[in-house]
Parts: structure tokens; C-alpha cells; sequence
């Protein structure tokens, strides 16, 4: 009796410490968020992101206190990693963006409103950063042209953060007269 006493006592404490890791981490995202004035729905995907890793860890250590046996576990391990295999093999883009994105919210080097300069060979995209979600960011030119680029694009590419209020034409591609 004592001994499934103290497993819901720890399941509690478990369940309590990943609430309160949750709040905390939620609540230090907000603030940076608010300090680096994003948008509050690019605050809210990075909170949903944060709190669900939590809920994982949390529901992880609960199987572990509870004593999930290691050949069932082990069944079920495997068969999740093959699901888990075929599924993000067929998305690893989206994890890859998603990815991306949480490490451009921390270290926030554009933000919307921001004018930059991509570059990618002869695909050089220049414009100002309209939106920035967790699969991808719209970009518009000064002709009001938008392009959704992939969130993984700005850290694969050169992309330079222009100043002043014009954009500046790109010239690659006109001829010289």
C-alpha cells in the first residue's frame, strides 16, 4: 500500500514540477518576446512548442516512475520509432522549419518589419519581413510581390540585414547598356 502511495505521491510531484517548468519557460518566453516586441502569435507558437516538449518529458517520467516493463517498453519504443521514422522522414521539412524558427525566436537576429537581403545564387530575394511563423516567413519587395520562404532558408543562406528606409534594387540581373 505504501508503495503505491508513494508512486502517486511522485506522480504528483512529477506532474507539478513539469507545470511549473512549463509556466516558468512560457513565462520567460513571453518576456523576451515582449522585450524584442514580436508578435504575439509568434510568442504563442513558441510557448505551444515549449509546453508540449513538457507534457513529453513529464508523461515520459510517469511511464518510467510507473514502472513500464522494459521488454514492453521496448516493443512499444520500437514500433513508436518506426512510426515516428516513416512520419518524419516524409516531414522532416516541417521539423527542420520548426526548428528553425525556435532557434530565430532566441536569437532573433530579423524580426517583422525588418528589410533583408537574401541570398541565393541567381534566386536573390530583397524585402521587408511581413510575417514569421513557425513554418515559414513572407517577405514583400518594393513592387508588393510577397515571398513565403522556408523558416530553414535563413540560416542555410547569406542573408544580409539592410538599413535605411528604401530597398535597394537588386542589379545582378540588369544588363549593362
Amino acid at each position: 500500500m505504501e508503495s503505491s502511495a508513494m508512486k502517486w505521491g511522485l506522480t504528483i510531484a512529477v506532474i507539478l514540477v513539469a507545470w511549473l517548468l512549463s509556466v516558468l519557460l512560457r513565462g520567460a518566453t513571453r518576456r523576451l518576446g515582449r522585450r524584442r516586441d514580436f508578435s504575439r502569435a509568434r510568442i504563442f507558437q513558441t510557448a505551444v512548442v515549449i509546453n508540449s516538449a513538457c507534457v513529453v518529458l513529464a508523461l515520459l517520467s510517469i511511464g518510467i516512475l510507473w514502472g513500464l516493463n522494459g521488454s514492453g517498453l521496448m516493443v512499444f519504443a520500437t514500433s513508436m520509432m518506426a512510426l515516428l521514422g516513416v512520419a518524419l522522414f516524409a516531414s522532416w521539412s516541417m521539423l527542420s522549419n520548426t526548428t528553425a524558427a525556435i532557434i530565430l525566436f532566441f536569437s532573433a537576429p530579423y524580426r517583422v518589419g525588418d528589410r533583408i537581403r537574401l541570398l541565393d545564387g541567381d534566386n536573390t530575394v530583397t524585402g521587408q519581413i511581413r510575417y514569421m511563423g513557425l513554418i515559414f516567413i513572407t517577405v514583400q519587395d518594393e513592387l508588393g510581390h510577397r515571398y513565403t520562404l522556408p523558416n530553414n532558408l535563413l540560416l542555410q543562406k547569406t542573408v544580409i540585414r539592410l538599413r535605411g528606409d528604401t530597398l535597394p534594387k537588386d542589379q545582378k540581373h540588369c544588363r549593362a547598356d
